[in-house]
């Protein structure tokens, strides 16, 4: 079954130079927050100095002004320049590099971590590519946590390839007009793809959910890629059987589709531990559903008959296969690079969501239900981008949702950092 979005209400590009409507933030005050946020910062490094961390600079108070000579006044002057300028440019990183918990201790500062942790609807978006405005040393913070492993902050951060010397971001903007860099997806942050840390954090929302699950048991499972995790499904049911368990179990898959294709797909497994190599229902749920037969479907196919092989001249369980997908991506010709629609990994997310959920309340309609009420189900739970079942939002209403999902996650990532040293 196929859902439609239009690419635009009016016909043309919804996305060029409209502001974001899901923030109260003006840009006005944003500028005037992160400029408080920058001094705080500044202060706090100042702070560290003065404690004798970085030799060489600290010590300074030791010099006495009020009874000293003039070449002791001037040698004073000199040295708080050279702190100041260390200050604004490699004092950060240099405390990156003293402390393997750097970004731990900066949340430990309220006036700190109040302006990291606010929520999305406190930022103010830049029209056109959505861009945060972000204050100079908050966008420091986030790149030089990068380089510490498992403190990304999902989406918030640039490559170390574009990464300047202090932790500034080089941006496209940035490059120079020589550069033979070609322009691609990521280097905005609404089309910045989704990373481990990202991906584990939607996970454990979609395991919350599942462990709801009563009548019909839920199993989220986010191994590998979609073919190592069509594997999983099969060993955990093969340890089902050997447990006696002759309930129906449900699985639900959200995971890339491959080690070479960064898309993501989300998929339902509907088994009987009886026969753990013959999945009594298999529905795939893609993003990218043209009409008629999407591209992927011979492709996984063959997945789904390399993990649940049959005997020769029996019936693939491919056959059984079932189109669940709703077009929901705006990934097309003609579409800038900064206005590509990459959030797969939302979307997917939020329909392992309403799978799970439709599993919950609706188990029949999962067990026994044609593939139609099957959709109409997880669409009608899938708030943030239908209106209701099978009526699908404007498509600039859902990338403003996707905007404030993209921070909202990096929110998430910080909190649960922040949680740890508490």
């Amino acid at each position: 079954m196929n859902v439609l979005i239009p690419i635009s209400s009016n016909g043309g590009e919804p996305m060029d130079n409209q502001p974001i409507n899901n923030t109260d933030t003006t840009k006005q005050q944003a500028v005037a927050a992160n400029h408080a946020f920058d001094e705080t910062v500044k202060q706090f490094l100042r702070d560290w100095i003065e404690q004798g961390t970085v030799s060489g600079i600290a010590g300074h108070e030791a010099i006495s002004t009020a009874t000293g000579t003039f070449a002791d006044f001037v040698r004073f002057v000199a040295l708080e320049e050279e702190i100041e300028t260390f200050v604004e440019q490699g004092a950060l990183r240099s405390f990156f590099k003293h402390h393997d918990d750097a970004l731990e201790r900066l949340l430990q500062q309220p006036a700190i971590a109040s302006h990291l942790i606010r929520p999305g609807h406190d930022v103010f978006f830049e029209p056109d590519a959505y861009e945060p405005m972000l204050a100079k040393f908050e966008r420091r913070i986030y790149n030089l946590a990068a380089h510490r492993e498992h403190l990304e902050v999902p989406f918030r951060y640039s490559p170390t390839s574009r990464q300047g010397t202090h932790g500034d971001s080089i941006g496209w903007a940035d490059l120079p007009l020589d550069h033979n860099v070609r322009e691609d997806i990521g280097y905005y942050f609404g089309t910045r793809r989704s990373d481990a840390t990202a991906l584990g954090i939607l996970g454990r929302q979609l395991h919350r959910e599942a462990q709801l699950a009563d009548q019909l048991p839920v199993h989220v499972v986010l191994e590998g890629h979609m073919d190592e995790s069509l594997r999983a499904v099969k060993m955990a049911t093969e340890q089902l059987q050997q447990e006696g368990d002759i309930r129906m179990h449900c699985f639900i898959i959200q995971r890339r589709h491959a080690h070479d294709d960064r898309h993501l797909g989300a998929a339902l497994l509907l088994m009987n531990p009886a026969v753990p190599d013959q999945p009594q229902r298999i529905i795939f749920c893609d993003t990218l559903n043209p009409n008629g037969q999407p591209p992927w479907w011979e492709s996984f196919k063959r997945k789904i008959d390399a993990a649940f092989p049959q005997p020769e001249g029996a019936m693939p369980v491919s056959d059984r296969l079932e189109d669940g997908g709703v077009n929901l991506q705006r990934l097309h010709d003609g579409v800038p690079v900064r206005h590509q629609d990459i959030d797969c990994a939302f979307y997917t997310a939020s329909m392992a969501r309403a799978l799970i959920q439709t599993a919950i309340q609706h188990p029949e309609v999962i067990l026994y239900g044609p593939t139609d009420a099957v959709v109409s189900h997880m669409t009608g739970r899938m708030t943030d981008y239908f209106e209701s079942a099978n009526c699908p939002k404007d498509p600039a209403i859902v990338r403003e949702v996707n905007i404030i999902r993209r921070w909202n996650t990096g929110r998430e990532a910080l909190l649960a950092i922040q949680k740890q040293e508490e």
